[in-house]
């Protein structure tokens, strides 16, 4: 139990680290020098078809609106047209130094600017669908160069794309926006960072454990990793200047499907392991099916209907799982049971902020609301967050499954620790039978051979004799039933006539003159005879003693077409009633109104015992007013000796 007590205090090290880290690092934003000045001081935007400017400065354009500091049109075909008011005297002090409009993200299609000192002339255009040489240098985000010129102004940006037309515009000086492109480049190199050790602690997990839901694991943070990289920039960074980058467009569009897809299975995996209504399984499974669909749509050029399908799900999707945890009787699994109220509570929390997350993402990127700078970002906060949410709870399942599996090998050792007992008990205790077995034997025949000498009543000294007898068997099938039980019973099969065996053990009974034998011409079976004639008279003594006196015992004997040889043994069914038929072989077993007959309720589990041993079936058959035990044993093969 040491290891176990000890993964909480581990896991409990490894919170601290993680919430020390998110400390210093909020510490690092608030301590981070102030940003760069941004010349926009007024933003508008509005749809427009045309391919020119649609408007000159101080004319509003139909159907123009405020812009917040960031555009949120959701998903069209129609041109967006941005209008900025920018005021280059905001830096007066740098007054000649370059002026930039800088856009992000870096995943937009076409983006064309529009500034009144370059004449009729655009100036780019930048973006996936389109060489990197207008840009100044490599850069995971879109810059475009104003033309010289100190006063203030008014450009328009034309921007078109298929994915989400989210998107930020500042004009900043030269050297800031150098500084600005290194600060968003660390910070997404940390994110891409954080995500890498994700996986690399996914992949340590599968190693450790092949589990579907750590290898689901694996499949999200791998495909948020290129997702992220492509998404941010950081390919272009290594594609050579004036190369065609329209394959980053590509493969950023099928990771966000694919990464969108990935989070489905793994929140499915999750809640089936939370036990959730069979309802609830078929509803995620049909969420699955719709990301081949996507992808089909993507390949097929219906990039914009794809990526708005996937982003609907990524909002509708958190609900759903939601609604499927809160209906789940059960927590994570692997989780003890007086730790499954916590573990249920960690994934209701789980969902709980995945529903926040992907409502504040998928809000702006539909154009539901205006959104801020940090929705630009907020799928990467998601891609993060509900890693490490992931990564905790993987962790308190492992610690579940631990502390399951210490439990399970702690009532392993109790088991084997109580069948060693119940073995040495059972080997005492037949030691025990035996002894008094043999010791009771010689007493017994000392009996039967003075009841000669008494001068009895030849009715009472058949009760005598009868008397002994039956004490005799019972004594005997305890010996045998030891035998069988430590399988101790030495079968020695050779080719046998059942048929005689039957009429020696029937002439053998003192009650013979009540047994009719309907026998064939020599029978062969393949069987041991030492045992099966106990076989038979432990039958016999039975089908006797427990029908009534005036009755007729049967014993048939037939070669059924599908080989083998039966006897049936027969009678009446007299006042003991019927055996159970659930419990007719069972050890110990004695009708309750066959209490007043000497018996110990081990003849037919020894008799059920002997024949599986030799190979052979027996039957219990319910007749109505008789009962009957149907023998079946096999023939002996050709190359055996024949009977007789």
């Amino acid at each position: 139990m040491t290891a176990t007590r000890s993964f909480p205090r581990k896991v409990a090290w490894g919170v601290s680290a993680w919430l020390l880290g998110a400390v210093l690092l909020a510490a690092a934003v608030w301590l981070w020098p102030a940003g760069p000045v941004d010349h926009v001081v007024s933003r508008s935007w509005a749809l427009s078809p045309e391919d020119h400017p649609p408007a000159p400065a101080g004319v509003p354009l139909a159907g123009e609106q405020p812009m917040g500091a960031v555009l949120s049109a959701g998903y069209g075909r129609d041109t967006v047209w941005v209008r900025l008011a920018v005021d280059p005297g905001l830096s007066r002090e740098r007054a000649g130094e370059a002026l930039l409009l800088r856009i992000r993200p870096g995943y937009l299609d076409d983006i064309v600017l529009f500034d009144p000192l370059a004449g009729s002339t655009p100036i780019g255009p930048v973006g996936d669908h389109h060489p990197l040489a207008p840009q100044l240098r490599p850069s995971t985000v879109f810059n475009l160069a104003l033309a010289p010129g100190e006063q203030p102004r008014e450009i328009w940006v034309r921007l078109r794309s298929q994915s989400t037309r989210l998107a930020h515009f500042e004009v900043l000086r030269e050297h800031d926006l150098w500084r600005a492109d290194a600060r968003s480049t660390a910070w997404g190199a940390l994110y891409l960072a954080a995500l890498v050790m994700l996986l690399v602690w996914g992949v340590a997990q599968m190693l450790v454990r092949r589990d579907a839901l750590a290898a689901s694991f694996i499949a999200l943070q791998a495909a948020s990793l290129v997702y992220g990289a492509s998404s941010l920039g950081f390919l272009r960074l290594f594609a050579e200047a004036g190369a065609d980058v329209l394959w980053i467009d590509r493969l950023t569009s099928v990771m966000a499907i694919t990464a969108t897809g990935s989070a489905f299975g793994f929140n499915a995996l999750l809640l089936r392991e939370m036990q959730v209504p069979r309802w609830g399984h078929w509803l995620a499974r049909a969420c699955l099916l719709l990301f081949p669909l996507l992808l089909a749509l993507q390949f097929t050029g219906d990039t914009l209907r794809a990526l708005q399908l996937n982003m609907l799900l990524v909002l509708v999707g958190p609900v759903l799982f939601l609604l499927m945890a809160l209906a789940a009787p059960r927590g994570i699994a692997g989780q003890s049971v007086s730790d499954a109220p916590t573990a249920r509570r960690l994934g209701l929390a789980y969902f709980w902020l995945l529903l926040l997350l992907t409502v504040l993402a998928a809000l702006p990127g539909l154009g539901l609301v205006d959104g801020g700078i940090i929705s630009l970002y907020i799928i990467m906060l998601h891609g993060v967050v509900s890693g490490l949410l992931m990564l905790a709870m993987l962790t308190y399942r492992v610690y579940g499954l631990l502390q399951q599996r210490e439990l399970l090998a702690a009532e392993a050792g109790y088991n084997r620790r109580e069948v060693q007992r119940e073995k040495a008990f059972r080997q005492d205790r037949e030691k025990l039978l035996a002894m008094l077995a043999h010791e009771l034997k010689t007493p017994l025949a000392t009996v039967r051979m003075l009841l000669g000498t008494l001068g009895l009543a030849p009715r009472a000294l058949r009760s005598a004799q009868t008397a002994v007898a039956d004490m005799n068997a019972v004594i005997e099938r305890c010996l045998q039933v030891g035998q069988l039980d430590e399988g101790a019973l030495r079968v020695a099969s050779q080719p046998c006539d059942l048929a005689e065996l039957a009429t020696r053990v029937v002439q053998a009974h003192p009650a013979h003159a009540r047994v009719a034998l309907t026998l064939p011409a020599p029978a062969c079976v393949h069987s041991d005879p030492q045992l099966l004639e106990t076989v038979l008279r432990n039958l016999v003594d039975n089908a006797v003693k427990y029908s009534p006196p005036e009755t007729t015992v049967q014993l048939d004997l037939q070669v059924p077409d599908g080989g083998g040889v039966q006897l049936t043994v027969r009678n009446t069914v007299g006042p003991a009633g019927k055996p159970d038929p659930a419990k007719v072989f069972t050890k110990y077993y004695r009708h309750a109104q066959a209490r007043r007959w000497t018996g110990s309720g081990l003849g037919l589990y020894l008799v059920n015992g002997l024949v599986q041993t030799l190979g052979g079936r027996l039957r219990y058959v319910d007749e109505g007013l008789g009962i009957a035990f149907a023998l079946w044993l096999p023939q002996p093969t050709d190359k055996e000796t024949v009977c007789g």
